[in-house]
């Protein structure tokens, strides 16, 4: 099944969204410097249960890059599903997607079935390494696909070549600006704040491989069920920051199963 592609307006600004599958809404939410196609590999073996849009956030992909302002983050989401009319779909996010899904769901959780968080950046440590020298991220317009997909192979080996295509040409779409790190910060200092108001059952998925710069730790996980009753976590031991790219079948499992619950 192919992506169907369309753009809306969310909060003033132009967002593309990808489109396929039938069945109960889902709604896919990428990482800094993805887009709304990295989650290709996952929606084949969803698309069958589930309607599943998958959006490029602010700067990302196809949407706009407004000439100021942060990422959107859970505004935006609510911006999406409330202009395509998704009757109360479920959530699932990765790393800063994973951050936008949480505040989704405190900001309106009357609208949202349950969410799923891969990794989100929630540590202690933030506002330490905001006030580091921000290191510039590589201009990736000036190589090749196929020089990115080679860089990405090298870095990511545990990775399924059908997730380099997507995640190569993301890389040459996004048009952060110079201080997007900086940006980017502000709106995941409060993680415990964010964690409390989730108003739907959550599902915090982790790896365990701090090596393959898995984020959330041991600690955090079991701060943040004490914070919140509804949520449940699971660890993937040999999987680092990208759960899903590093173990997708024991992922595709835990989603799963916690669909089918919620």
């Amino acid at each position: 099944m192919e992506w169907q592609e369309g753009e809306l307006d969310a909060n003033g600004v132009r967002i593309h969204y990808y489109r396929r599958g039938v069945g109960r809404a889902l709604v896919l939410a990428h990482g800094m410097t993805d887009n709304g196609k990295c989650w290709s590999r996952l929606a084949t073996v969803l698309e069958d249960r589930f309607d599943i849009v998958a959006y490029d956030a602010r700067y990302h992909g196809l949407s706009e890059a407004p000439a100021a302002g942060g990422f959107g983050g859970g505004e935006d989401l609510v911006a999406v599903v409330t202009a395509l009319g998704l009757e109360k779909p479920a959530l699932l996010g990765h790393s800063m997607g994973a951050a936008t899904v949480a505040q989704a769901a405190g900001l309106r959780p009357e609208l949202f079935s349950c969410v799923i968080l891969e990794d989100p950046p929630w540590r202690d440590d933030w506002s330490a390494i905001r006030q580091q020298p921000q290191t510039p991220a590589p201009d990736w317009r000036a190589f090749s696909i196929e020089q990115i997909v080679a860089a990405g192979r090298a870095q990511s080996p545990l990775w399924h070549p059908d997730e380099f295509p997507a995640w190569a040409e993301s890389k040459r779409q996004f048009r952060g600006p110079a201080d997007w790190r900086a940006r980017a910060i502000p709106g995941i200092v409060d993680w415990r704040e964010t964690v409390a108001a989730i108003g739907v059952p959550a599902l915090l998925l982790r790896g365990g491989s701090s090596e393959r710069g898995a984020i959330v730790s041991a600690e955090i996980a079991a701060e943040a069920q004490r914070l919140n009753s509804r949520v449940q976590t699971a660890c993937f031991a040999q999987a680092g920051h990208n759960v899903r790219r590093e173990a997708f079948a024991p992922y595709v499992a835990a989603v799963s199963s916690f669909l089918a619950r919620y």
